[in-house]
């Protein structure tokens, strides 16, 4: 069966063509009849449009030619991408210092306990590592020195380990004080701090 539907514009129309094929009895046919012109009378559903393909002339290699490219259709939703980076940012991990057993701070001429005495002790915590330093390279013939020793040194003191970051203050010695270098994990003083401790007097 076809059936024929000008459209609302000029010059187009649609048609429709239906094939049905059925086995049925004598009484039958009124009402299948009916149902088919009930079917055919129905708006037909809505469908999406695709765009037909294309492809620029750049991609045809300059001559002109049209390859096909992926339908693109018109009734697709753009999806919002989730920002990740507002999650927050991971709290950095600090390692923590530790007492070196083998380490002798009581003998000699001078031990570490007289020493700091003599210099304060200081209450400036750049001025205590650097203490530290100067009396392993002095007493003890230690170039470089670790955040294990100064936390040996503080723990023999009773000074405390209010720092999260116990290496940090070596880095400051370094590069903000210009006053030793540093290789992580390791300080070495120079002669600049060797002078800051030399003029440290006792209050």
């Amino acid at each position: 069966m076809v059936k024929t539907q000008k459209g609302g514009s000029a010059g187009s129309s649609k048609i429709r063509f239906v094939m049905l094929e059925a086995d049925l009895r004598d009484g039958d046919l009124t009402e299948i009849t009916q149902a088919i012109s009930s079917a055919l009378r129905q708006s037909p559903s809505p469908q999406r449009l695709i765009s037909a393909p294309t492809r620029t002339q750049s991609e045809a290699g300059g001559n002109g030619a049209s390859v096909d490219e992926p339908p693109l259709e018109t009734d697709v939703e753009d999806v919002e991408e989730v920002d990740t980076s507002r999650t927050g940012k991971a709290r950095p991990k600090f390692s923590n210092p530790k007492v070196l057993p083998e380490v002798d701070l009581n003998s000699g001429e001078m031990p570490f306990e007289t020493f700091a005495t003599q210099k304060g002790p200081p209450k400036k915590e750049l001025q205590r590592y650097l203490i530290v330093a100067y009396w392993f390279k002095k007493y003890r013939n230690l170039d470089s020195i670790t955040q294990d020793h100064v936390y040996t040194c503080y723990k023999k003191m009773g000074w405390g380990t209010p720092t999260k970051d116990f290496i940090q203050p070596l880095r400051d010695l370094a590069s903000k004080n210009g006053r030793g270098e540093f290789k992580s994990p390791n300080f070495t003083i120079n002669h600049i701090g060797e002078d800051a401790v030399e003029k440290m007097k006792a209050s």
